[in-house]
């Protein structure tokens, strides 16, 4: 057997666990780059044992990074979903959480040499979406500060904090803030159902629906929890996903994109216990948001489906 090597680096951001690459030290062949990624993630196969995925959602991603030639940006940075159980990346949406690794990324591979000591800034074109990403953190000797005080649901211990800012983020994969042309649209499934949701296209594409019409209590906070709704939910998703071309009309799946749309759950507030154990009152929140992604409950609200 040959046996080759590649750079790699293993980063979180945020919630989410991601490998990141040099474009430059990946094949320039589409094909021969995924069949290469898919590999070091051990796709296909539900555990990911031939590889470095975490076989779930948040912990199959990949950042593709490299010098920028645009103006206004330093790095450019493409986002890929790597299926667990299909040989398929979804280069489609973003990740506001890996997001957050690339600019630290970015400094330790030297793409970025005007750092200084304190907060520094990159500025980061993200070619999913189109759009423009600001990060700020914090750069010491040269280096990013992994170390902090910043704590964040979803992940144990504390980190150093990366802001990030996203420019013009409307419409990156529809082209339209409300891609349906409407604030609110009534999604009548089959068994004679009617789910009202708002469609809105900004960071990533995303359908809003109320818990309340699911009869949800506004406190689960597992995957068990929801169980009994996830079949619905899908539903509603794939409903979507025909009306507006992304999936085709007589399939339940889409031929480009498995990670969008995404659904998030909204509700007013209720006291409730946290995943950490912790309880929250309804006075330390305004708004009950859990998000759903690929068929699985997001282990915090993502930055992507902010709104």
């Amino acid at each position: 057997m040959d046996w080759s090597t590649l750079p790699c680096s293993i980063y979180r951001g945020g919630t989410s666990k991601a490998l990141l690459l040099r474009g430059r030290d990946l094949p320039k062949d589409p094909s021969t780059r995924d069949h290469l990624i898919l590999s070091l993630f051990g796709s296909p196969d539900k555990r990911q044992i031939n590889g470095l995925g975490g076989a779930t959602p948040t912990t199959s991603k990949v950042g593709i990074i490299e010098v920028s030639t645009r103006k206004d940006a330093d790095v450019d940075y493409t986002f890929g979903q790597v299926s667990i159980d299909k040989p398929y990346i979804d280069y489609i949406p973003n990740c506001g959480n890996v997001s957050a690794a690339v600019a630290p990324f970015a400094v330790e591979q030297g793409m970025v040499s005007t750092t200084k000591d304190g907060w520094n800034s990159v500025r980061i074109y993200n070619t999913n979406t189109k759009a423009i990403i600001v990060s700020r953190f914090m750069v010491q000797d040269h280096h990013f500060v992994p170390d902090g005080n910043t704590k964040i649901p979803g992940v144990p211990g504390t980190g150093s904090p990366v802001y990030l800012d996203f420019i013009d983020a409307g419409g990156g994969v529809t082209g339209k803030l409300f891609p349906t042309g409407n604030k609110q649209d009534k999604i009548h499934l089959p068994d004679g159902s009617i789910f009202r949701v708002t469609v809105i296209d900004i960071g990533n594409l995303t359908i809003l629906m109320d818990g309340d019409e699911l009869q949800l209590k506004g406190t689960e906070v597992s995957e068990r929890e929801l169980s009994h709704v996830l079949p619905t939910i899908e539903a509603v998703r794939q409903q979507v996903g025909r009306m507006l071309g992304i999936f085709d009309a007589n399939q339940a799946v889409s031929a480009t994109t498995h990670a969008i749309p995404k659904i998030a759950l909204v509700q007013s507030v209720r006291k409730y216990r946290t995943t950490g154990l912790e309880w929250l009152n309804e006075s330390d929140y305004d708004i009950v948001a859990r998000a759903i992604t690929m068929g699985n409950l997001h282990p915090t609200y993502p930055v992507t489906a902010q709104r």
